[in-house]
């Protein structure tokens, strides 16, 4: 089974080599926009650098109401204001700034809380925060996860859960988690989340891929279970940016002439996040898509729905949350 994976991962992964080949006829992010987005708000986290940062600028120009979900707000705030005064001359920016630590599962439910409080519609949230400790040893959350897939998969899944009765009051939403070609390149032992593997066998790149895994399935799960509960407006998309010069990776590769910049990065998510062509090719509410702003084959172990419902279901006992956590949700809202 090792070598299989090995294999097929090789494939998959080739194609980073080319993508700033294959990529070049994709205009720049701006373009790639809808003329206008007023009246559409947006969660955007780890938006103070890469391709979180490209991602939230492209909105707010655009006219969106931009929340940097951010662990460092001082430097959020900072970069908003930036924004604001390059602004000055065309139109005013919505962009404001909420704190968020993806590493403590309280601070994702105050943040929840906090936004769900105003009772307002969230049109689009984009799960883009993320971490890879490459080349370093096993580490854990505070609340005991390691951290891969603290920050990678649950913190993200909780704050998806708890945001969708904001994103149901729009009368069409979209989900869209940053993902990772490395998703190819791994799998899920959910039985390694809480607890210490020896030393010698842990690998900070596949601990990496397994938490993009786990993300990519949780979300595919939960576009099934929306339409299950009743016909949803909610939209779930996963999308690979591409290999991206951002502070994930590691010094010794920033100057690698086939890597995307983030605003080269930010394409597809910005694709994925407010194009109307992307309805075409969802299965069941959701889709997976590529850096070429295209759909793109998932991991066979992402098209295993038992294998998904193991994931959806660990999740949400890791969480603390009733299996008919939808359902209820639901009532709740009529």
């Amino acid at each position: 089974m090792e070598t299989w994976i090995l294999l097929r991962s090789l494939w998959e992964m080739k194609e980073i080599f080319c993508q700033k080949f294959q990529t070049y006829y994709l205009p720049p992010p701006s373009h790639l926009l809808p003329n206008n987005l007023s009246g559409l708000s947006v969660i955007v986290t780890g938006a103070t650098s890469g391709i979180g940062l490209q991602t939230a600028q492209e909105l707010a120009k655009a006219g969106a109401h931009v929340i940097m979900a951010c662990r460092n707000t001082k430097a959020a705030n900072k970069i908003a204001c930036q924004w604001k005064e390059e602004a000055h001359n065309s139109r005013i920016l919505n962009v404001e700034v909420m704190e968020l630590d993806l590493l403590s599962l309280s601070s994702v439910r105050r943040f929840a809380i906090a936004w769900e409080q105003r009772a307002e519609a969230l049109h689009i949230l984009i799960n883009n925060a993320g971490i890879f400790l490459m080349g370093e040893s096993q580490k854990f959350s505070d609340e005991g996860f390691e951290q891969h897939i603290h920050v990678n998969h649950i913190a993200p899944a909780l704050l998806t859960l708890l945001l969708l009765p904001s994103l149901l009051r729009a009368p069409m939403s979209r989900i869209i988690n940053v993902n990772s070609v490395a998703h190819h390149c791994a799998v899920v032992e959910s039985k390694y989340w809480n607890s210490r593997i020896e030393e010698r066998k842990f690998s900070s790149f596949k601990a990496y891929g397994a938490s993009k895994l786990a993300h990519l399935m949780f979300l595919k799960t939960l576009a099934n279970k929306l339409l299950e509960q009743r016909k949803t407006s909610i939209q779930c998309l996963a999308v690979h940016p591409g290999v991206v010069n951002t502070n994930l990776v590691p010094a010794f590769q920033k100057k690698s002439f086939w890597m995307f910049d983030p605003a080269e990065g930010a394409r597809s998510v910005l694709f994925c996040a407010t194009s109307a062509d992307v309805v075409a090719h969802l299965v069941r509410g959701f889709a997976y898509y590529s850096c070429y702003c295209k759909p793109a084959r998932m991991s066979p172990r992402a098209a295993d729905m038992d294998a998904c419902m193991e994931v959806w279901q660990k999740t949400m006992e890791i969480l603390k949350l009733d299996v008919d956590y939808l359902s209820n949700m639901y009532d709740n809202l009529n």
